[in-house]
């Protein structure tokens, strides 16, 4: 046994020194010196030694670049508009020009601060004017896509080391978004809304109304103390301006329809559930614009990332009141006037609002596949820590006001679903944010996690029995 261990390590030994000697010629063949390579390239080189240096390129594509002395450059790759570079000039930056028309602006601001990455070639001239200069040439790509070796006839005229790929890139883009599309969509969120007013009866206030703490609770987790707890969740990992206020604004909405049948599958307070629901979409029509306005214009106040946003703070009312007051006011009209049929259809649009909205979001993020692809697994992580925020809020502030264990979970479920689908209908609003691509991102992907979330928390709720004197709330009947 001695005899075989000893040998055992011996040619162990020997492998390791083979593989140390191996090492530099492993790292060599398998383009391990590729930076060092590439810090050969340099301007002026023609493309020929450039393949002969680093090889072919794992993909090269036609480029048309816009120049503009005074301001930078607009780079345009198949007819669109694919990066939008600033000349740095005092206080200018290479951030967009927040919430500012075009026509508000003086002939001393950048004009290419109006552009957007994803816009047409022909929004450079009609917006900038006509460039001082346009030539064209080919984008080679390296290093995984890492490094853009950029040429004009045939000659480098950069070597892009620094390929902008965070989500700074995001504040620049606009997604693709039709007006079609956008009215399809104030078109669902108004029949979601009119859903969820089916339910808003005076019965379902009557056993808050006996016991406000939870309703109070509950109304102060989300509409104060989940908003400032995101300014500071946002202050705390400093993301993008655009992803900031997509934060803001989610975090400013109502809750969310389903909230209700989650609340249900998880053994909470349904009465309380629906009495939150109603209170929320019935103040939403002036809290979300007061909430969004303030925490908005704070926010820019305080980062250095931003200029002052300028929040058309009318606008919002305008649409929110178009999107919830309306469709909210018909709805109690149409379950107080026709209640045997309100009974009949309440389940049926329920679920069929959820599923329109959630094919919406998809077709949505599908049509901005690119963009969805290079900067989920970016969003994905920011929405699931803001929506566990939100989560946690409800459940932290039911357990400091020791309400009923039914109620903690209903304060915890209506806190972490937000109408995610109201954020989008701003953000893509023409006179608002105009699709701005951090804050619908946000927004979108709230819309399909929450629903994720909430589903495995009242899951797991629902296995979990409840003690004796929590089981009173949970069957309340809200329907007579």
């Amino acid at each position: 046994m001695l005899l075989k261990t000893t040998g055992f390590n011996a040619l162990t030994r020997h492998w390791a020194v083979l593989l140390c000697l191996l090492l530099p010629f492993s790292y060599q063949v398998m383009g391990g010196d590729s930076k060092t390579k590439i810090n050969q390239i340099s301007a002026g080189m023609p493309i020929a030694e450039v393949e002969e240096t680093l090889g072919a390129p794992a993909k090269e594509k036609s480029v048309v670049r816009y120049y503009y002395d005074e301001w930078g450059q607009v780079v345009v790759k198949n007819h669109k508009i694919d990066a939008i570079r600033l000349i740095k000039n005092g206080s200018d930056n290479n951030n967009p020009l927040w919430r500012r028309h075009q026509s508000e602006a003086g002939d001393d601001v950048n004009k290419l601060r109006f552009l957007r990455i994803g816009n047409h070639e022909t929004e450079i001239s009609a917006v900038a004017g006509p460039a001082d200069l346009i030539s064209e040439g080919k984008d080679l790509y390296y290093a995984k896509g890492s490094v853009i070796i950029e040429t004009n006839d045939e000659i480098v005229i950069k070597v892009n080391r620094d390929v902008e790929t965070g989500l700074s890139r995001l504040d620049w883009v606009k997604l693709n978004f039709s007006p079609l599309s956008l009215l399809i969509m104030n078109i669902t969120i108004a029949f979601i809304m009119f859903g969820v007013a089916l339910e808003i009866k005076p019965e379902s206030f009557k056993q808050i109304i006996k016991e406000p703490k939870s309703l109070i609770l509950g109304i102060f987790s989300q509409f104060l103390a989940l908003p400032a707890l995101t300014f500071l969740l946002i202050y705390f990992i400093e993301p993008t301006p655009s992803v900031a206020l997509g934060m803001i604004l989610v975090a400013a909405c109502p809750g969310g329809n389903v909230s209700n049948f989650m609340s249900s599958l998880a053994k909470g307070n349904t009465a309380l559930s629906i009495s939150l629901t109603a209170f929320a979409t019935i103040a939403a029509i002036f809290m979300t614009p007061v909430n969004f306005a303030f925490w908005g214009q704070l926010y820019s106040k305080t980062s250095s990332m931003v200029i002052p946003i300028e929040i058309d703070f009318i606008e919002i009312l305008r649409t929110v009141m178009l999107l919830l007051g309306l469709p909210v006011v018909l709805g109690i009209w149409f379950s107080k006037s026709f209640p045997d049929l309100t009974r009949k259809i309440i389940s049926p649009i329920k679920k069929l609002s959820m599923v329109i909205f959630l094919l919406f979001i998809i077709g949505a993020l599908l049509g901005n596949i690119d963009f969805f692809m290079s900067y989920i697994h970016l969003i994905m992580f920011i929405v699931l820590g803001h929506n566990a925020l939100a989560l946690l809020t409800g459940f932290i502030i039911g357990s400091l006001g020791k309400v009923a264990r039914a109620d903690r979970r209903s304060l915890t479920i209506e806190t972490g679903i937000q109408n995610s689908g109201l954020g989008l209908v701003l953000i893509f609003n023409p006179r608002l944010f105009d699709g701005l691509g951090g804050m619908a991102f946000i927004a979108a992907w709230w819309g399909i996690w929450h629903i994720i979330s909430g589903l495995i928390m009242a899951y797991l709720w629902s296995r979990k029995p409840l003690a004796s004197e929590d089981l009173s709330v949970v069957d309340v009947k809200t329907d007579k």
